[in-house]
């Protein structure tokens, strides 16, 4: 191993686990979530494979409360692409904001699927660092735990 490639490993141990110490509380506070969503779903009528399969598709919860009490509502599917639509549109401004904070020369796969992976807290944290997004494509590590200065 040459000692150019130790501080990088280095780095990138020290990354990690400064997104780990972050992501801890944040994950804890996903439990609570999970677990409400799951009862939303289950009001609804909804199965476990198509509560699961919602949440795999709809990253936001507060889109997926929405989405579920509309289907209790028995509401119209226009009117849930609405409402659900209504309740994520704030995640197009947060995902504009976020690309320019991509590393310059991010490939458009690369930026989709971060825009894609985008919630709430990431882009908390994302803002509350400096340098540039590196999507995990590109570094080992967490999507959105990988800075460095790009500027």
């Amino acid at each position: 191993m040459k000692n150019i490639d130790k501080p990088i490993f280095k780095n990138k141990a020290r990354v990690f686990l400064s997104g780990a110490r972050t992501g801890i509380p944040i994950s804890l506070g996903y439990f609570a979530v999970a677990f409400s969503l799951g009862i939303a779903a289950q009001n609804a009528g909804l199965t476990a494979l198509q509560s699961t399969l919602a949440s795999f598709l709809c990253n936001a919860s507060a889109g997926e409360y929405s989405g579920f009490t509309s289907i209790a509502a028995q509401a119209s599917y226009i009117e849930i692409a609405i409402i659900t639509f209504i309740a994520n549109a704030r995640y197009l401004l947060m995902s504009c904001s976020l690309s320019q904070r991509m590393a310059p020369g991010s490939p458009l796969c690369h930026r989709l699927l971060t825009i894609y992976t985008i919630t709430d807290e990431i882009f908390g944290v994302t803002l509350s660092r400096s340098g540039c997004i590196l999507c995990c494509l590109s570094r080992l590590g967490n999507r959105h735990s990988s800075w460095h200065n790009c500027r």
